[in-house]
């Protein structure tokens, strides 16, 4: 027999590190917190740039004014009494401002402070800090303001005469156009021939302030790959080359399972030609072709679909609408008992996200739900004898849905949504009058996900 190996010096018997030589350390080590009083009205500020890169070489002169006493309650602090201001005019296109921004809101009510540690002493002071917010303006130069100032000389002097001597209606459109009024964005200065037009100083100052938080922005692309890996499916092998690469067997199923599922009983009925009746309308149209091709791997597959099924039918209506509520351990093996224990258990510690149910008080939320049909419509789509495609009526007869809801979580695994055939219609001896509640869905390549719906505000008046 093989010496028990010898564990390291603060590890536990499942091989972690202990936390019990940091937690040591810790307690050690004793930490003095003391506040210094905010006496001058000189404190730190803490400032925050939100949208725009502010360049760090940049001066900035700071300003002190009284406080108004309506802003906030008055003390004998100096922060609290006197407020403070950054400004800089050493960009050559932006002025930049720093200022408190209180909005009225709890904002105001928060205090801000700044530690200094001293490891070798363990001393750690405390002291009052100001929040401020740095904001950049664009800097006009002389002409342009003097051409702004011009022409809304000009304006406001044809604004006065038709305001005096106009029409009803040639007031109404002057106080409308006065409301609504937006200030027209700067002309770029002249490009040459087969050039792109060249941006006014003020604009390229900042679109390149712009351009250094631009990266940090996620894409719609990554935006839309992040949705996809988190929703309720079977993860799609991307890189397939075939239908039948998509959604592995091994994925869906699991080779653990399949060795777990017994078939030999229902092959011996169909070589005797005997008629097998399961709780399911998909696998009973399906159980004699299937078995009589002699494919064990998709029988199995079958099965374990036949057994998701019946799991799906014991589920109760969860508390309040909202999801379905699972049975307790003793129910679902008294109901399900000729699938065995263990294969029960699994589903639920597959598809449920608190494991074993012992109390019965264990749900299936929403996400859970959906991840546990779209895995039956996969299988759906795999098991098949047709060609990765499947006739949705009888699924959707089986799981209780409307043909909405099954439209949808055939669409979430990729596969398109079309009519039946002439053809298919007449290998499965469909009418024309009821071929029109029947539709079919197939996988096909490449695969068409539901899309990112982008939600457009609604247009209103300017």
């Amino acid at each position: 027999m093989a010496e028990n190996k010898r564990k390291r010096h603060g590890e536990e018997s499942n091989g972690r590190p202990s936390k019990r030589l940091a937690t040591e350390q810790l307690s050690a080590e004793v930490i003095k917190v003391s506040l210094v009083p905010d006496e001058d009205e000189w404190t730190p500020i803490v400032a925050s740039t939100p949208g725009l890169s502010f360049p760090s070489h940049l001066p900035l002169k700071p300003y002190t004014k009284r406080r108004k006493s309506n802003t906030t309650s008055t003390g004998k602090s100096p922060v609290t009494n006197s407020e403070h201001l950054l400004h800089t005019s050493a960009h050559p296109s932006i002025d930049y401002t720093g200022q408190e921004e209180l909005g009225g809101g709890t904002e105001g009510l928060l205090s801000h402070y700044i530690g200094v540690y001293d490891p070798r002493s363990g001393d750690l002071q405390l002291m009052r800090a100001r929040k401020l917010v740095l904001r950049g303006n664009p800097r006009s130069s002389p002409t342009e303001l003097e051409q702004e100032a011009k022409g809304a000389n000009d304006r406001s002097a044809r604004s006065a005469l038709g305001l005096a001597f106009g029409t009803k209606k040639s007031k109404r459109g002057l106080q409308n156009l006065t409301k609504n009024a937006i200030s027209p964005s700067k002309k770029g200065l002249p490009a040459a021939e087969g050039s792109q037009p060249t941006l006014d100083p003020v604009a390229a100052a900042v679109i390149s302030s712009m351009a250094i938080a631009a990266p940090s922005v996620t894409s719609r692309e990554d935006l839309q790959a992040a949705i996809d890996e988190a929703k309720p499916r079977p993860n799609p092998n991307s890189a397939a080359e075939a239908p039948m690469d998509v959604y592995p067997i091994d994925q869906l199923v699991g080779p653990g399972i399949l060795r777990q599922l017994a078939v030999k009983d229902w092959q011996d009925a169909v070589e005797h030609k005997e008629e097998i009746l399961t709780k399911s309308r998909f696998v009973s149209h399906r159980i004699q072709q299937i078995v009589s091709e002699g494919d064990v791997r998709r029988i199995k597959t079958l099965k374990y679909l036949l057994l998701l099924i019946e799991w799906h039918t014991m589920l109760l209506p969860g508390p309040k609408g909202q999801g379905r509520k699972i049975p307790d351990r003793a129910q679902l093996h008294n109901k399900l008992g000729k699938w065995g224990g263990e294969l029960v258990d699994g589903v639920g510690r597959r598809f449920a996200d608190n494991g074993d149910n012992n109390n019965g008080k264990m749900t299936l939320n929403s996400w859970h739900l959906d991840n546990l049909i779209t895995h039956i419509c996969a299988l759906c789509i795999t098991v098949d004898p047709e060609n990765y495609l499947t006739d949705m009526y009888d699924i959707r007869e089986d799981l209780k849905l409307d043909n909405k809801s099954v439209r949808k979580y055939f669409k979430e695994i990729g596969c398109r949504i079309v009519a039946p055939t002439d053809k298919e219609r007449a290998r499965w001896g469909l009418a024309k009058a009821e071929a029109a509640s029947h539709h079919v869905a197939k996988l096909r390549l490449p695969l068409e996900f539901p899309k990112m719906q982008m939600v457009r505000q609604p247009k209103g008046r300017r």
